[in-house]
């Protein structure tokens, strides 16, 4: 077999790899996916050393699933394994799986097209609701302050403290008053009772007044 012949043979071979049935009507592709989304290309990671690539798209709105604003799609680097490329910048109706790994994929088979082409799609899903907005980094971080409670005002009919010099002659009372008295009968000291009252004081030091 000629060299042409080998070529002419390997081309459409290459193109047949991936082989696809027509996708379903919308509202069964919904059904069969995992998230059904909107999202606009933002980055493209290159392929790593198991031929996938993965690509960040910003969620403008969601038709099936919680999404976050941003998430990643995989897919394979190579058109002949079924892998679909997206363009950077352009807006899509994604109908992404769940990979064996836990992230979204999807494929050239599944029913994933450009917004400008989903006109039947739209139709058949619905407005859809957007996602929910990110979460500030300094609400985050931020602690809201700790605000102590006023102390509660004395009340009006509290008693007044206790103090460690002097008397206090009206809580004694008729019982502190005798005891008063009883102190002027003895004989006079030196040095009056430190509880003493100036009257007592004065009764004190002068017994034959």
């Amino acid at each position: 077999m000629s060299l042409v012949a080998v070529a002419v043979w390997a081309v459409p071979h290459e193109l047949q790899a991936c082989s696809c049935m027509p996708p379903p009507a919308p509202t069964v592709a919904r059904d069969q996916a995992e998230a059904v989304f909107e999202g606009r290309v933002e980055t493209v990671q290159t392929s790593d050393g198991n031929g996938m690539v993965r690509y960040a798209l910003a969620v403008q709105r969601v038709f099936k699933g919680e999404l976050p604003a941003s998430t990643t799609i995989v897919t394979r680097s190579s058109s002949a394994a079924c892998g679909r490329s997206f363009v950077l910048g352009k807006n899509y109706l994604v109908y992404a799986h769940r990979t064996a790994e836990g992230d979204l994929g999807d494929t050239m088979c599944s029913r994933t097209r450009q917004m400008g082409t989903a006109d039947e799609d739209l139709a058949a899903l619905g407005a859809g609701t957007p996602p929910p907005a990110p979460a500030s980094p300094e609400t985050q971080s931020r602690e809201p302050p700790r605000i102590e409670p006023p102390a509660p005002p004395p009340a009006l009919d509290a008693p007044a403290p206790a103090t460690r010099r002097g008397c206090d002659l009206a809580a004694s009372g008729p019982a502190g008053l005798a005891g008063l008295a009883l102190l002027a009968l003895r004989p006079r000291r030196r040095r009056p009772p430190m509880c003493a009252s100036p009257r007592t004081q004065a009764a004190v030091s002068e017994p034959g007044a």
